[in-house]
């Protein structure tokens, strides 16, 4: 006969396995999903594109947990710019789009403390916006001057606001529609059972 104890401790790391594969199978859905919004959204620039797939990224580090929200954002906006004939952009991207998840992650984890990260679109999440949009700025700004020179860096600055700002607005919405179905609350932990 089987100790009790070790039963137990059996079917919880079973139960803790299934909850990690069904969150790694969510982050590749929003890693799917920022690839599609960015690869296939886009507008043509002088040295890229401005695309919509920081709205998925913002959403993805509303809903998922932190480390899964930073690789998720990491891996599909690399992917992105591999499908789009962008490799060479494929690490800064990963980099930057990592560091974007970042404000959002650290704003959830002090929500979380308080019992307040029950809705996507809230006051803190939307002050998020403003240090990733920066960190879309300035790293974009680098990774120009890096790749190109700093006068093709500066040339092209004005052009990534319109990227976070258009991704800002696209969050807003989505955002604002999963938190009338109440997403974080009800469907979040059904999905995720």
């Amino acid at each position: 006969m089987q100790n009790p104890t070790t039963v137990s401790k059996k079917s919880k790391a079973k139960g803790k396995s299934k909850v990690n594969v069904k969150m790694l199978a969510f982050s590749a859905m929003f890693a799917a999903l920022i690839t599609v919004t960015t690869a296939f959204i886009k507008i043509p620039s002088a040295l890229g594109y401005t695309h919509a797939g920081d709205s998925m990224i913002y959403l993805a580090a509303s809903i998922l947990p932190g480390p899964y929200a930073i690789v998720a954002s990491s891996i599909g906006g690399a992917l992105a710019d591999i499908i789009s004939g962008y490799a060479y952009w494929a690490l800064p991207t990963a980099i930057i789009k990592a560091f974007n998840a970042v404000p959002f992650v650290l704003c959830r984890m002090i929500l979380k403390k308080y019992n307040r990260d029950d809705r996507i679109i809230n006051i803190p999440n939307l002050l998020m916006l403003i240090p990733t949009t920066a960190v879309t700025v300035f790293g974009y700004l680098l990774a120009n001057a890096l790749l190109y020179d700093w006068a093709a860096a500066v040339a092209e600055l004005a052009t990534w606001y319109l990227q976070p700002g258009v991704g800002a607005i696209i969050y807003i919405a989505l955002g604002t529609g999963l938190d009338s179905i109440k997403f974080k609350q009800k469907m979040l932990p059904r999905i995720l059972r």
